[in-house]
């Protein structure tokens, strides 16, 4: 019986079948280390080949509390220049009554108001009463610029129970009335002593309506004295809005926002407000 020796023979060698498996195995390696050089050259060089700038980059990080990009960094603007308001005041059915062209002086820190009589007879019989309804706050603007010489920048209209409102939210105003009153109309009675007083939001308003021309501007010298007050400013935001509530106005709230420092140098400045009057 012929005997099987394979149990006790050597094992023979297993040869690879895939000859180049080792060359692939050394090509994945040598791809590796290169990216890796190659990744490892890009990161120094975005630090100009210098380990030092990685700690200068965490320095210079922005703060928290830093504005980002969508936020937008507001420069107050010099206070320098002058801005032209006119203010129209008309009764409740919109009757264009008296009028103040107010200027306001940023270089001398003054303020000019000026006033005029909506019903005084102009060089060519019309009246600013007429040009207003007819050619409307644009065709007034205009007239007014004309006759005066002016360039009127804003506008304000009023109806009296919208600048009583106004007068209201002010919690008064502080007027010097000039002499006593005792006024009686079909329309309204107002009595008044002499002297300076707060005067509530309807004697103020009866007190202004019923004023001389010249007398107006006084008055209304008075009454933006009052209102331009440190006071005021701090609740500023809340007193524009109800201004532009109760008023037809082209201020918006750019230029609200753009003329809030300029106005405050008004604060406390009664001295800096002078009466005149236009015509």
């Amino acid at each position: 019986m012929k005997k099987n020796n394979d149990l006790f023979s050597k094992p023979k060698k297993v040869k690879n079948k895939n000859p180049n498996f080792k060359y692939i195995v050394l090509s994945f390696s040598l791809f590796i280390v290169i990216l890796s050089a190659f990744s490892a050259f890009l990161f120094m060089r975005s630090l100009d080949f210098d380990l030092g700038n990685i700690i200068d980059r965490t320095n210079t990080e922005a703060p928290s509390d830093a504005p980002t990009n969508d936020e937008q960094t507001y420069s107050v603007s010099e206070l320098s220049g002058k801005s032209v308001y006119l203010l129209m005041l008309t009764d409740d059915s919109s009757n264009a009554d008296f009028g103040f062209i107010i200027t306001a002086d940023f270089d001398s820190k003054s303020m000019t108001v000026a006033s005029f009589d909506a019903n005084q007879k102009l060089s060519d019989g019309k009246t600013y009463r007429d040009i207003y309804d007819t050619e409307f706050i644009s065709g007034l603007k205009s007239r007014l610029n004309a006759d005066f010489d002016l360039s009127v920048d804003k506008y304000v209209i009023c109806t009296a129970s919208q600048f009583k409102r106004i007068i209201a939210s002010l919690g008064g105003v502080t007027v010097n009335v000039a002499e006593d009153v005792n006024y009686k109309s079909s329309e309204f009675n107002v009595s008044l002593d002499k002297g300076t007083q707060k005067l509530s939001d309807e004697y103020a308003y009866k007190y202004l309506a019923i004023a001389e021309i010249q007398e107006k501007s006084r008055i209304m010298c008075d009454i933006l004295a009052s209102a331009l007050t440190p006071e005021n400013s701090e609740k500023s935001d809340d007193l524009f809005k109800i201004f532009v509530n109760n008023c037809k106005t082209d201020i918006s709230v750019i230029d609200y926002s753009n003329s809030l420092e300029k106005l405050k140098i008004y604060s406390n400045a009664e001295d800096k407000f002078y009466p005149s009057v236009k015509g």
